[in-house]
């Protein structure tokens, strides 16, 4: 007796009807029913409007600074700089006249300085000058260097990567009696390849058009960190592509004359052969 009753307690309970599960099963059915109606006459309207959503931008490089006045001498962190054993200023020795304040344009994609001194050791470290930071892409302000002579040479390194040391040397003041500026060619026939330019869309040259008086010379100088080229003609299925003109391949950094002597007065578009859409227009006059 007692073994049957202990069976009995062990058997699972019904906690409800077979009625009540029917009814509970209709009413879930319904209320699927219900909802599939409303998604199916909404449905259309749903997905021609679907909720917002945030659209992250590309970060846009800083534009390119404007060439250095007359009286400037300009000198370059090359791309890569920040590199233990890279090449870091250029030139690495630069000549600067008296009187001649100095420009660094910092071509890499990391900050610099240029800080007069041997290192951070140095007790006179930016006693001469100091730049300041000079983030990438851009250029520090023009800087007057604190009682420059003719003939000594001035030490200097960046705060930053204390390894990158360099030097300029003091010169004579051109003729005329002010600094004249260390590039052979006068400074508004510079032309630059902005930091970013192999980004389409982005600014390919600066100034995109350029004018200039035949038999000067163009100084192109790269402040991408990519190679690129200044390179006569409409594209590279231009037949006479490079005839007139080619920088050839100008790494980050470098710098190149194009002289436009043998030029006639006219307009000559030109392109870059890595990234064919970076175009430009040079414009030749008497």
């Amino acid at each position: 007796m007692e073994d049957r009753e202990h069976e009995a307690s062990d058997r699972p309970m019904l906690m409800t009807s077979p009625g009540r599960m029917a009814r509970g099963i209709i009413i879930c059915a319904v209320t699927l029913a219900i909802g599939f109606a409303i998604v199916h006459t909404l449905f259309d309207a749903m997905f021609a409007n679907p909720p917002p959503v945030t659209r992250l931008q590309a970060a846009q490089p800083p534009p390119p600074p404007p060439p250095a006045a007359a009286g400037v001498t300009q000198i370059s962190i090359l791309s890569g700089a920040a590199v233990q054993g890279n090449p870091d200023y250029d030139p690495d020795d630069a000549q600067v006249p008296a009187g001649n304040k100095v420009v660094w344009i910092n071509a890499d994609n990391v900050p610099h300085t240029a800080t007069s001194g041997t290192g951070p050791e140095d007790e006179a470290t930016g006693a001469r000058f100091d730049s300041g930071i000079i983030n990438g892409g851009e250029k520090s302000s023009e800087i007057e260097i604190k009682d420059a002579k003719a003939g000594e040479t001035i030490p200097y390194y960046c705060i930053v990567h204390p390894y990158m040391t360099s030097q300029l040397t003091v010169t004579e003041a051109a003729a005329g009696g002010g600094g004249g500026s260390t590039n052979s060619s006068p400074v508004e026939n510079v032309l630059t390849i902005p930091s970013g330019a192999a980004v389409q869309g982005n600014p390919s040259y600066d100034p995109a058009e350029l004018t200039i008086t035949q038999g000067k010379t163009v100084l192109v100088r790269n402040a991408d960190n990519v190679p690129h080229t200044v390179t006569s003609g409409t594209g590279p299925e231009d037949a006479n592509s490079g005839k007139s003109f080619d920088s050839s391949i100008l790494d980050g950094g470098a710098q190149i004359e194009i002289n436009t002597s043998s030029l006639s007065p006219g307009d000559y578009p030109y392109y870059c052969i890595v990234h064919p859409y970076m175009k430009g227009k040079l414009v030749v006059t008497e």
